[in-house]
């Protein structure tokens, strides 16, 4: 595999250094930060630089790992995949549906492999969930409610666009909604809760927050025959599945979510293989975002 390279190396872009040395053959080579200071513990380890702008100069980079505020993600992207390098960019894709579009557009001419970090899809416990929703071990699917709290605050994307496309993708996993028909609720840049409604589908709730007296991140998804729900503060054994009153807790081999995701991406540098969260996927889910805060705002 060519060389890969890490664009931004903050509180995010750490955990993608730490889990891409877990992966063997991984070959991170270059990482690239707008501030020394971030850099400083790496520059042993890795070839290191300020402008993500001196990697396009480097021909042996295959693959790049995007981890930059949100806004810069379009204007990144944008410039390895005119050279036909692989692309990784963490959520939200893009912030607004403009840019998503001219994204996918890039994408389809130039062929490459373009992916977002959507890293629930990749979790072991929802495809657990998503298995057992098909084969109908829940019945109808009444309500999905997603609550985050203590989410570290960011400053360039308010708390709806850096939560809302976990439950969002999701969502978007497990029931592939055609239409997206009413948002209500409130979003303020610290918290948000909103209800919103696709077209037969069951009823989505996103509450999240900055704010909090713990750490919350949990999914409840309610069927008519059983319910689960999955709380991912636990050390072991997140999901609960409730079925007549009594409440199991299946023993998943779940594995690492950002390990499983990163790899995933990895196969398909390797196979030119379509990513399970694509750019197609990932311009729904910024679609979705733009629309319900529309609505809302």
């Amino acid at each position: 595999m060519k060389s890969l390279a890490l664009i931004g190396v903050g509180r995010w872009g750490k955990n993608i250094v730490s889990t891409l040395e877990k992966i063997p053959g991984s070959n991170l080579k270059y990482l690239c930060a707008d501030d020394k200071e971030s850099l400083a513990p790496y520059a042993k380890k890795y070839e290191i630089m300020l402008d993500w702008r001196d990697l396009l100069k480097k021909k042996d980079v295959g693959a790049v790992f995007i981890a930059t505020p949100a806004k810069t993600h379009a204007e990144i992207a944008s410039g390895f995949l005119t050279r036909n390098i692989a692309v990784f960019t963490e959520k939200p894709m893009t912030v607004n549906i403009s840019e998503a579009k001219r994204l996918k557009m890039l994408v389809k001419k130039t062929g490459s492999v373009f992916m977002v970090g959507y890293q629930y899809v990749y979790n072991g416990y929802v495809n657990f969930i998503k298995k057992e929703i098909e084969a109908g071990s829940f019945g109808k699917i009444l309500a999905v409610e997603s609550e985050q709290a203590l989410i570290p605050p960011r400053q360039d994307i308010d708390v709806f666009w850096d939560a809302g496309p976990h439950p969002l993708s999701i969502f978007q996993y497990l029931f592939n909604p055609a239409h997206l028909l009413s948002a209500e609720g409130k979003i303020a840049h610290d918290s948000a809760l909103v209800h919103v409604t696709f077209e037969n589908t069951p009823k989505l709730e996103i509450a999240a927050s900055y704010f909090g007296a713990k750490k919350t991140r949990k999914l409840t998804i309610v069927g008519e025959k059983a319910a689960a729900i999955l709380d991912e503060t636990l050390e072991k054994n997140k999901l609960a599945i409730v079925k007549n009153g009594k409440t199991v807790r299946p023993e998943i081999d779940a594995g690492e979510s950002l390990k499983n995701e990163l790899e995933h991406f990895l196969r398909c540098v390797q196979t030119g293989e379509t990513p399970r969260t694509n750019v197609a996927f990932g311009s729904t889910i910024t679609e979705w975002l733009e629309i319900i805060s529309k609505k809302i705002k």
